[in-house]
């Protein structure tokens, strides 16, 4: 049986090629676990008490068994769905994504990254995606306020990250690209008459904005100025991700790389891949002042529950004692735990809300300085505990 799923195979193999297979496994949650360059290999999504299946993809057409590797691996995929090869085909065939990569090359003595390094970085990635989707839908949008709705579709429909297994730390990210459109301007190409869809636009805004941001960063003779930067996508959200992307201990380089889906023509030329070393990450902090100096931060409000309180030792000013408080609150459209510092009767009303569980509302400066989202300047609503306790 398996040497007839292989000879199936074979046949298709002239039809569905390493990047589209590639594609496929990463719309099911697959994850690249090694890259050789000339091959790759990506392992299906685990189950709890099963074996974990690892298959082996040729990528360099110029190797002498490629057809055959590619014939196992087809045949491997299929067994593990219980599909015949001409489904998978079907399939894979009906599957159109631009990939995108993130490797941190870091030393690890154990094979390991803490676990809150892992869950920063992937908060990080969805930071990345945003910005260039909030570029591409609107080049002159901030980032801040109420999200799109062409946004919020691609970011929950179109978006799927894999997470990165054991060893590998390699992210991959599966934009889905929706039907192009026919644009109303005439041309002469009828190819040109579609325009871009919304994903292509997103993963090209997003690798050109990493691409300006090294360039600015490196301060190299080419790199553009701040304004014509901006003006390419460079954000200050991106610019943070990054900050934090590459604040772990014993960092060597962050790997960025796309991989364009086939069936749409990549009409802008832009990096396929991004490297930026230690000291490229180091330097990222005098690009984040200048685009705060650009975009200072605005004040914003805040609501919702108490999910942690931190008491302090730590006295304000007066002599009144102080604490954290950690709030789960909505920023454009996503929740966050947003830090925020209060004192006096403020903490002891947030110790009353993590208790009885009813919202906070807070107005102050938003900032993500690091990893952590914080509220400066905070300035506690009372309205709704006055209401609370007011005499009945």
């Amino acid at each position: 049986m398996a040497g007839t799923l292989i000879d199936d195979a074979g046949d298709y193999a002239n039809v569905v090629d390493a990047t589209r297979l590639t594609q496929f496994l990463a719309t099911q949650n697959w994850t690249i676990q090694t890259d050789l360059g000339y091959a790759q290999i990506w392992s299906e999504p685990g189950v709890t008490g099963d074996l974990v299946r690892r298959i082996l993809i040729p990528r360099d057409t110029g190797l002498d068994d490629y057809g055959p590797r590619l014939s196992q691996a087809l045949s491997r995929v299929s067994d593990t769905y219980d599909w015949s090869v001409a489904n998978l085909a079907e399939q894979v065939a009906a599957v159109s994504a631009d990939l995108f990569f993130v490797r941190v090359d870091q030393h690890m003595s154990d094979g390991t990254i803490p676990l809150r390094q892992a869950s920063a970085l992937l908060e990080n990635i969805d930071d990345m995606i945003r910005s260039a989707a909030l570029t591409a839908a609107n080049p002159h949008s901030t980032g801040r306020g109420r999200i799109p709705t062409a946004v919020n579709d691609f970011l929950n429909d179109d978006v799927r990250m894999g997470h990165t297994k054991r060893g590998s730390f390699i992210i991959t990210v599966a934009a889905r690209l929706d039907p192009p459109t026919v644009d109303e301007a005439p041309a002469d190409d009828a190819d040109d008459e579609l325009a871009p869809s919304f994903t292509r636009q997103v993963m090209t805004t997003l690798a050109r904005s990493l691409d300006v941001t090294k360039q600015v960063a490196e301060n190299r003779f080419d790199a553009p100025n701040i304004d014509d930067a901006i003006a390419s996508g460079m954000r200050l959200p991106m610019v943070k991700a990054l900050q934090s992307m590459g604040s772990g201990e014993g960092l060597r380089s962050l790997d960025m790389s796309f991989e364009w889906a086939p069936v749409e023509r990549q009409r802008t030329p832009v990096a396929s891949k991004i490297e930026m070393t230690r000291e490229t990450v180091q330097l990222l902090d005098h690009v984040s002042e200048r685009l705060v100096r650009k975009d200072p931060p605005k004040q914003v409000t805040v609501m919702g529950p108490v999910i942690e309180l931190r008491r302090g030792d730590d006295r304000d000013d007066d002599g009144v004692g102080a604490g954290d408080i950690v709030l789960r609150a909505d920023v454009d459209n996503t929740w966050r735990k947003i830090s925020i510092t209060l004192s006096g009767e403020d903490y002891d009303i947030a110790i009353q809300a993590h208790r009885e569980k009813f919202p906070l509302t807070v107005t102050g400066v938003l900032d993500k300085p690091g990893r952590n989202w914080t509220l400066q300047d905070p300035t506690l609503d009372r309205s709704f505990y006055d209401f609370r306790n007011q005499p009945r």
